[in-house]
């Protein structure tokens, strides 16, 4: 399967399981779609999702006594079955009727069963699909399950985010009592990425006081990833009252910067003047996003934009900048802009960003570009980057150049050992 029909199925999976589980509470006995209809088993017990939840609706499922031991495995089979299957629109709607097909205490084999043998990119559609619905039946049931057989936090991340819609308070109260910060109090918790997705689809202002509690991290960009989603969808404008209301500064420099790319793809220099109005730590980090999309239409008119900005500005914006120039112009013309800001610290992040685009392509001009880098640490340690790359590419070119130019003598040790041993 394609990466574009996987992502379409994973997204079509999705919003069927969304226009499912809206409606599957109003059922009063399971589904008998998944299994054959002689397998399926009409419960008449009532088992709440939550059993203090207030203002929850109650599903009927069957119970571990209402089926024979050998369902059990029959429902494994049928997840193997759905899983292997090639059709991926069949696959899809065959687990939306075999999903709804379970009771409470069938996921578990069901889930157990879907993650045999480790699960393909184009599979997380189908395997979120089980998450979600489990999470809406028995949450406590499922992350215990996902504490105790996975390692990631997709999963758990899944099922709270699910919890979250119908019961913030209780699965916010799970994800602190489960993280363990291990005395660093600048550790992230993964689990409230989790309950800030659900909350961000219907209360972004709790989402946010959420989100605002988290340190700085990667946990903090996804978290801030679901909450971006839903905010833009309201309007530019509502989008930036919102990162204006932010009261971490760290945090409104990253909000603003998305917000800046989204802004820019209809009016690039009027969102520079937006994210300029909101300090220079904004400005800074929403610039590039503003080259990359201004400079994907009119390189020419970024550039010379970029050109009339403050020195650490153009700093900020040089490595989205050069990369544009050597894709739309060449290595040349990017070698040329970058020479006017040579000895300048606040330039290495750019020349980086040169070297890795280049490297390939003209590998002495990248080289030659490294050891004006001004810090001696990074020069070091981005030759060493692109070396093994040189080596497989022009090995005699590569040990030619070394031997012959000043490098750092661990450079030189290297290439020359490299190609004694060949």
């Amino acid at each position: 399967m394609t990466s574009k029909t996987a992502l379409f199925v994973g997204a079509w999976a999705v919003t069927c399981a969304a226009a499912f589980l809206a409606g599957r509470t109003g059922q009063s006995a399971p589904y008998e779609g998944g299994l054959p209809k002689d397998q399926a088993t009409v419960g008449s017990g009532r088992v709440s999702r939550s059993e203090n939840a207030p203002n929850r609706r109650r599903v009927s499922r069957p119970t571990n006594d209402d089926f024979p031991a050998s369902r059990s495995e029959r429902i494994r089979e049928r997840a193997r079955e759905l899983k292997a299957m090639s059709d991926p629109i069949a696959r899809a709607q065959g687990f939306l009727d075999f999903v709804q097909s379970l009771g409470p205490a069938e996921f578990l084999d069901a889930v157990d069963a879907f993650r045999e043998g480790g699960l393909e990119n184009e599979q997380f559609g189908e395997y979120r699909l089980l998450l979600t619905a489990w999470a809406e039946v028995d949450p406590t049931g499922a992350l215990a399950y996902a504490s105790e057989k996975t390692g990631t936090p997709f999963a758990r991340q899944t099922i709270l985010a699910a919890w979250a819609k119908t019961d913030p308070l209780r699965a916010t109260e799970w994800a602190r009592a489960n993280f363990d910060n291990e005395g660093d109090e600048n550790r992230a918790n993964p689990w409230l990425v989790g309950v800030i997705e659900g909350l961000a689809s219907y209360d972004t202002d709790g989402a946010t006081r959420l989100l605002e509690e988290l340190p700085f991290s990667r946990e903090r960009g996804d978290a801030l990833g679901a909450v971006f989603d839903e905010i833009t969808a309201m309007g530019n404008d509502f989008a930036k009252q919102w990162v204006a209301n932010l009261s971490d500064e760290q945090l409104k420099a990253g909000a603003a910067a998305r917000l800046a790319r989204t802004l820019a793809r209809e009016d690039p220099e009027a969102a520079a003047a937006w994210a300029a109005s909101l300090g220079p730590e904004v400005m800074a980090r929403a610039t590039g996003e503003i080259v990359d999309q201004w400079a994907d239409t009119d390189l020419t008119g970024a550039r010379t934009w970029i050109e009339k900005q403050p020195q650490e500005i153009i700093a900020a914006a040089g490595p989205n900048l050069i990369d544009e120039i050597i894709q739309q112009e060449n290595i040349g013309a990017a070698s040329d802009w970058l020479r006017a800001f040579e000895g300048d610290p606040a330039f290495d992040n750019t020349i980086r960003s040169f070297v890795w685009n280049s490297v390939r392509q003209e590998p002495t001009v990248a080289a030659d570009w490294i050891m004006r880098m001004t810090d001696e640490r990074e020069r070091t340690g981005t030759f060493h980057r692109i070396l093994g790359r040189w080596m497989e590419q022009d090995r005699a070119g590569a040990v030619d150049y070394i031997n012959n130019n000043p490098v750092p003598e661990s450079i030189k040790r290297r290439a020359n050992m490299s190609a004694e041993q060949r």
